[in-house]
């Protein structure tokens, strides 16, 4: 019997255990993320004192580490379990956070940090796509995918607001603190689950093959880089508009609860209609968003752009993995999930790279938020 509630079947009738432990994991994970990932760019820009440039450029060490590092994770999932993968890669996401802590009085503490978070992302999302495209119920996928991701959102809701009220009064190093002993937590459902596991020897020339054979589906994936953006950049200019952590989190956490309803609706229309329809109009309106945020200069016209940007994000993120999962499945699950992470990983280190370059020569957000845009229509290629 799971310790942790099964918030799952609120949201889909019938689901398997297969997945249910998956979501009651994510939900603790993602909560205890929640409370300081808004923060940890701002980390970087306020309490270590890096430059625009530098902040893109720590994360796109990351994802050099980690396009190297993913087809080990593949590896692990396939001989070891998909459960195993994702419980493995705990460890490594709290040695980030203590690492990423370190770096204020040992500088070069944060290559281990960028280091720790690579491997944390390399053992977790193999193992997380590959049970949501094995497990899923035949002709819900979308459904299932949007409760899982429903859940998570519904988690976040009230850990930006957290994390902001607890920074603000304590301090950031509070929040690294408590937010890793609750994801310690997260490890829970995932060990007191039985997995039914045949193993598989994975190679990584299984992946290389996907790229010759999706060279639009690759195109696509590094639209992602429009979404290491949305999780680096656009949190630091919210803090210097807001200037307060609680308000901060305030802004994300509210926003948030909007991306919930969406994940919902979405997840059951992306098994009822045209998946690739609902990419374009989410496509087109992230375009649109991303451009707007040129606009924005006070709290309010802040917060208006940050939800706007997370709803027309869900549009498009939920049928997009629908369909990922679905071709993971009529393909090879492992390798395929192993291709999709790393395409995204490319879009990403791309990403940072070139907005770190336009930043520095022009110190301009709006350069910014104009490649975003760009990006984002990368995804049209799916």
């Amino acid at each position: 019997m799971s310790l942790i509630p099964n918030f799952s079947g609120y949201f889909i009738r019938g689901v398997r255990d297969d997945v249910s432990e998956l979501y009651q994991s994510s939900a603790i994970a993602n909560f205890a993320v929640s409370l300081v990932v808004l923060f940890e760019p701002i980390f970087l820009y306020h309490v270590l004192g890096y430059s625009v440039p530098q902040v893109l450029l720590f994360f796109g060490m990351v994802y050099v580490f980690y396009i190297f590092l993913i087809p080990l994770g593949g590896k692990v999932a396939s001989i070891y379990g998909y459960r195993h993968s994702i419980a493995l890669a705990v460890p490594f996401q709290l040695f980030f956070w203590f690492a990423l802590l370190e770096s204020v009085e040992h500088p070069y503490a944060a290559i281990l940090a960028a280091l720790m978070l690579a491997l944390n992302k390399s053992f977790y999302w193999p193992g997380f796509h590959s049970v949501i495209a094995r497990y899923a119920q035949s002709g819900q996928v979308g459904r299932e995918f949007g409760a899982a991701y429903a859940i998570s959102n519904l988690s976040q809701i009230g850990g930006p607001l957290l994390g902001g009220i607890v920074a603000q009064y304590v301090g950031l190093p509070a929040v690294f603190f408590l937010t890793s002993v609750i994801y310690c937590f997260s490890i829970i459902p995932l060990l007191s689950a039985k997995e039914i596991f045949i193993p598989k020897h994975y190679l990584y020339k299984d992946t290389l093959d996907l790229f010759k054979t999706f060279p639009k589906k690759f195109v696509a994936y590094t639209g992602f880089g429009e979404e290491i953006l949305g999780l680096t950049i656009w949190p630091v200019f919210i803090y210097l508009i807001v200037k307060d952590y609680k308000d901060t989190g305030l802004l994300a956490a509210t926003a948030s609860l909007f991306a919930v309803i969406f994940a919902l609706l979405l997840g059951g229309l992306s098994d009822k209609h045209a998946k690739h329809k609902l990419v374009k109009i989410g496509t087109i309106g992230n375009f649109v968003f991303w451009l707007t945020r040129i606009f924005a200069s006070n709290f309010l016209s802040v917060f208006f752009m940050d939800t706007a940007g997370k709803a027309a994000k869900e549009t498009l993120f939920v049928p997009l993995t629908t369909l990922t999962y679905l071709r993971a499945e009529q393909t090879h699950i492992v390798p395929y999930s192993v291709f999709f992470e790393q395409s995204l990983a490319i879009g990403k280190l791309s990403a940072c790279l070139l907005g770190a370059l336009l930043f520095y020569l022009t110190g301009s957000f709006v350069v910014l938020f104009i490649l975003g845009a760009l990006y984002s229509l990368l995804y049209l290629y799916i």
